[in-house]
C-alpha cells in the first residue's frame, strides 16, 4: 500500500494501534487466528498462507503483498490479525493504494469497484481498452493485482511475455558482436591510444541510452491518449499502460525480444547514417547495454531487495513513488540525471528506519 505525500514509504510504522485480535462471522467467516469456517468447511487454513488483517469492517490476506509493499514489509509485521482504520487514518495512502488493497480481500466474489465493470477481465483486454472513452486515463491509473491478457490466440499471447533472464540470452552475444566489430577497427598497440579511441564513443552510447530512457518513458509512455482515438489508447495500454494497471504483473516487466528486435533493427540503420564506421559500432554496443541494464534495473526493482543504502535502493523507492503516488515524476529508472535537470525528481522523505523488501 502507498502513502501519500511524504508518509509514503513510512507508512504503518507507528506501533499505536487497536491490538484486539478480530473475528468477523457472516457468510464468508474468518477467524484471524488462523482458521475458517466457509459456508460449513471447518477445514483449517494453513498459516503460512494468511497475514490477515482488517480494515473498515472487511478482511483482507495480504499475505502475498508483503514482499511488494512499497513501504517494505518491516512495518506491516506487527500488524497481523490487527485493525488497520487508526492507523491508516494517522498514514493516509493514495487513492492507488486502497484500490490495490481490495485485491487481497477475503471475501472479494463480486466486482468491487465500478470502474472495473468497464471491462470484461476473461478475455483478452488489448482489444477491450479502446472502447473505454474518457474513463481510460482513471482505470489504468488505479492498480490491480491480477495478470493481463492481450490475446486470445495463444501463440500472439506467448510472444508478449518475456522473463527476464531471456533478455541476456538474447542481447549479450549481441552486444559482444558490436564491442568486437568496433575494437578492431580501433585497436592499436598502444593501449592508451587504444582506449582514447573505444571509451568515448562507448560511453557516447551509454549517454544515448539515458536520454532515450527518460524521453520515451515521459513523452511517449505517458502521453495522455485522447478519449476519442480507440487506437492511441489501445496503443498506450499496450506498450506501458498495462503495466501501471497491473504493476505486479511481473511477464511484462520486460520488452518482448520480438518487439525490441525490431525497434532496434531501425534504430541501427539511423545509426550508421548518424556516426562513421568507425565508431558506429562501439555506440550501439553502448546504446544496447544501456537498454539491457534499464530493462534488468526495472525488473529487480519491482522483485528485488536492494540493501538499504545502496544505488538501487533508491532507485526502488523513487520507482515506488512514480508508481503510487505521483505518476508524473521519476520517469528515470536507472539513473536520475535527467528527471533531477528537468525538475522531475521525487523527494524522498527521511526515514526513521530502513525499509526492507
Amino acid at each position: 500500500m502507498a502513502a501519500q505525500g511524504k508518509n509514503f514509504d513510512n507508512t504503518l510504522h507507528s506501533a499505536s494501534i487497536d491490538r484486539d485480535v478480530f473475528k468477523v462471522i457472516d457468510s464468508d467467516t474468518v477467524y484471524a487466528n488462523g482458521t475458517e469456517n466457509h459456508r460449513g468447511d471447518d477445514a483449517s487454513r494453513k498459516e503460512s498462507t494468511e497475514f490477515l488483517v482488517k480494515y473498515r469492517d472487511r478482511v483482507y490476506n495480504i499475505q502475498n503483498f508483503l514482499n511488494y509493499h512499497p513501504g517494505g514489509k518491516n512495518p506491516l509485521a506487527h500488524l497481523k490479525d490487527q485493525v488497520l482504520d487508526k492507523e491508516l487514518a494517522k498514514n493516509p495512502h493514495s487513492k492507488s493504494a486502497y484500490y490495490l488493497l481490495e485485491e487481497f480481500a477475503v471475501q472479494h466474489q463480486e466486482r468491487y469497484n465500478e470502474c472495473e465493470n468497464l471491462i470484461n477481465w476473461n478475455a483478452p483486454l488489448l482489444w477491450q481498452v479502446g472502447f473505454m472513452g474518457d474513463r481510460y486515463w482513471e482505470w489504468v491509473n488505479l492498480p490491480v493485482n491480477r495478470p493481463i491478457r492481450y490475446f486470445q490466440s495463444e501463440i500472439l499471447e506467448i510472444l508478449s511475455i518475456t522473463p527476464w533472464y531471456i533478455l541476456p540470452i538474447v542481447w549479450l552475444p549481441i552486444i559482444a558482436y558490436f564491442l568486437y566489430m568496433g575494437c578492431v577497427s580501433n585497436i592499436s598497440t598502444n593501449i592508451a591510444i587504444t582506449a582514447q579511441n573505444i571509451l568515448p564513443s562507448f560511453v557516447l552510447g551509454l549517454f544515448i541510452w539515458t536520454i532515450v530512457e527518460y524521453f520515451v518513458h515521459r513523452k511517449v509512455f505517458h502521453f495522455k491518449p485522447p478519449h476519442n482515438s480507440k487506437l492511441l489508447i489501445t496503443l498506450h495500454f499496450l506498450f506501458h499502460g498495462s503495466h501501471h494497471k497491473a504493476p505486479l504483473d511481473e511477464r511484462r516487466l520486460v520488452f518482448p525480444p520480438t518487439f525490441s528486435l525490431v525497434v532496434a533493427a531501425v534504430v541501427w540503420q539511423i545509426y550508421k547514417v548518424i556516426f562513421p564506421l568507425a565508431t558506429v559500432h562501439l555506440v550501439a554496443a553502448g546504446t544496447i547495454i544501456g537498454y539491457l541494464g534499464y530493462d534488468l534495473i526495472h525488473y529487480y526493482l519491482h522483485h528485488g531487495a536492494p540493501i538499504a543504502g545502496s544505488y538501487l535502493y533508491t532507485m526502488k523507492r523513487r520507482h515506488n513513488y512514480h508508481h503510487f503516488v505521483h505518476h508524473d515524476q521519476g520517469f528515470g529508472v536507472t539513473s536520475e540525471l535527467w528527471d533531477r535537470i528537468l525538475k522531475t525528481d521525487s523527494i524522498l522523505r527521511k526515514l526513521n528506519e530502513p525499509l526492507k523488501w
